[in-house]
């Protein structure tokens, strides 16, 4: 029984601003909306009362030419400006999480030292390929992330300054999933010594996502949709639009919509409508084999600097999985699904290439056209790596003897869930509660475990409950996406009310949550880019 999807009307709280670029110097005026500058945008904070915050930005709109790194520079400065206080605040949980209790000591000064390295090592690639397609993106990619910084600096939050690692630690979260165990192998968990409930824990917390692509069986509407599974501690959240003018003639796409969070120029989730056509999102895989580790190495590409250039530069999924596995850093090692939807026409074929999926892990990406299993049904992506080849290497074969079916990529929960239930979407609606599904009480394929659902909560398990688990869904469908729109909900599924909604009140009310809505009661809200 499915149940009813709300959608929220969102009250407004915008403040705007103008970035100038004079005499080589960048300036910013507050309440302004100036095409001519170099960029403009509106950030509506909105999460306490609908879940999310929203921002716009556009950049290059004006009738003066600038330098597409000047147009990078002012949107991330712009960004920095006018979500100080957000980034502020963000950075305080993400801290408290990735250097609390538990994790190595030495992480953080690990981390500083990693991200120096490699930080120097771009700046140099990016004076050595001046004239590389490549690198002249990602050149547009360090400059949003200095602006970013700069418009920080600019409007601290209570004067409090951040320093460069701050900003790097935010973008990098996803792979300091895997850093960590590169840069410290000591704290590499022993597997083979895991009980059966051990493992499932460290699968959830480690394994993050669900995500599903459904064609309907007369190819009348494509349906695309994420739900991200991570600490609620991460669900500062702010939905992002930007549109950017650009010169440079290797970019396929320059309006992006995506769900994100503050100082994080990426989705992280991920989740994105490009105005390329195509359509991305992700789950992460782990990696069992330790001695993939010692291939990580600071001169590489970070998963979320090499997504980026791969979403401006790519046409296509091919292109887009051949983009990443550019200076593969073996880090934040995922299963992406890119559908090209201008491979889809409505009621009269899909043709090959329409969906691409890559996976990653150190030392390898693969990637394919999966275009054929799409169009008998559904693609759905659970933390189970699809290729053999990267199924093997990450060592999932060695462990599944011992940890069973969460480890088959065949008959995991959420593979049976999804096989089970994927025929039952026929609208969004449907399919918006499919994403938001955890009936762990009645289905027998969940076996009484609400981590064994499509979006689990690992805050209603009996042993040992953690503030972690399903924090939202985001959906769209072919229509909605050539108009940048989505709908997105911020929280832990209640399915119809079941369970109570995540409160930060009771047994985690000692865990960081600055900024944070008290309680998670939220409805959809419908997102779309503001004509500004």
């Amino acid at each position: 029984m499915w149940c009813c999807t709300l959608v929220a009307s969102v009250q407004k709280n915008y403040i705007s601003a103008t970035v100038y670029f004079k005499n080589n110097t960048y300036s910013i005026r507050p309440g302004i909306l100036d095409k001519e500058g170099l960029a403009y945008g509106v950030f509506n904070d909105t999460i306490l009362k609908s879940g999310w915050n929203t921002l716009n930005i556009r950049a290059g709109f004006s009738n003066q030419k600038y330098q597409d790194e000047n147009l990078m520079y002012a949107a991330g400065y712009l960004e920095g400006f006018l979500t100080s206080q957000q980034i502020y605040q963000h950075l305080t949980n993400v801290k408290a999480s990735t250097f609390g209790k538990g994790t190595p000591p030495q992480l953080q000064e690990k981390l500083q030292k990693f991200f120096t390295d490699q930080d120097d090592w771009i700046r140099g690639k990016l004076e050595e390929n001046q004239e590389s397609p490549f690198w002249k993106v990602l050149s547009l990619v360090v400059s949003h992330f200095d602006g970013l910084q700069a418009g920080y600096a600019a409007n601290p939050y209570r004067g409090k300054p951040l320093e460069k690692f701050d900003f790097q630690l935010l973008n990098s979260i996803g792979d300091v999933l895997d850093l960590q165990y590169a840069l410290i192998p000591e704290s590499i968990p022993d597997w083979n010594s895991m009980s059966q409930s051990e493992m499932e824990e460290y699968l959830v917390s480690h394994g993050h996502c669900s995500s599903l692509v459904k064609l309907l069986p007369g190819y009348e509407d494509v349906f695309f949709a994420h739900s991200s599974w991570f600490q609620y501690q991460y669900s500062y959240r702010i939905y992002k639009h930007y549109h950017f003018r650009l010169s440079n003639p290797h970019i396929s796409a320059t309006n992006f919509s995506f769900s994100s969070y503050p100082g994080i120029l990426e989705s992280l989730d991920d989740f994105y409508i490009l105005g390329s056509g195509l359509l991305i999102s992700e789950t992460t895989n782990l990696v069992f084999n330790k001695t993939l580790y010692s291939f990580v190495k600071p001169e590489s590409l970070l998963a979320w600097q090499r997504v980026r250039v791969a979403n401006f530069m790519a046409a296509d999924g091919k292109t887009w999985g051949n983009l990443l596995d550019t200076h593969n850093s073996g880090t934040f090692n995922n299963q992406y699904t890119v559908l090209d939807t201008k491979r889809i026409k409505l009621k009269e074929m899909v043709m090959d290439g329409a969906l691409w999926v890559i996976e990653q892990i150190p030392t390898l990406i693969v990637s394919g056209d999966q275009t054929d299993i799409l169009t008998a049904g559904y693609w759905p992506s659970y933390n189970v790596p699809f290729y053999e080849e990267v199924y093997n290497l990450s060592d999932y074969d060695k462990h599944s003897a011992k940890f069973g079916d969460e480890l088959s990529y065949q008959l995991a929960s959420r593979a049976k869930i999804f096989r089970r239930d994927q025929s039952k979407v026929t609208d969004m609606n449907s399919m918006l509660d499919l994403m938001r599904y955890n009936d762990y009480r009645h289905d027998p394929y969940s076996q009484g475990n609400p981590l064994h659902s499509i979006c689990c909560r690992n805050d209603l398990t009996t042993e040992n409950p953690q503030p972690f688990g399903c924090l939202d869904t985001k959906a769209t469908n072919i229509t909605m996406a050539t108009r940048m729109q989505a709908y997105a909900i911020n929280g832990a599924p209640t399915w119809g009310g079941r369970y109570p909604a995540f409160s930060w009140t009771g047994r985690f009310s000692n865990v960081s949550h600055v900024g944070l809505p008290l309680k998670y009661d939220f409805d959809f809200v419908f997102m779309s880019p503001l004509e500004i």
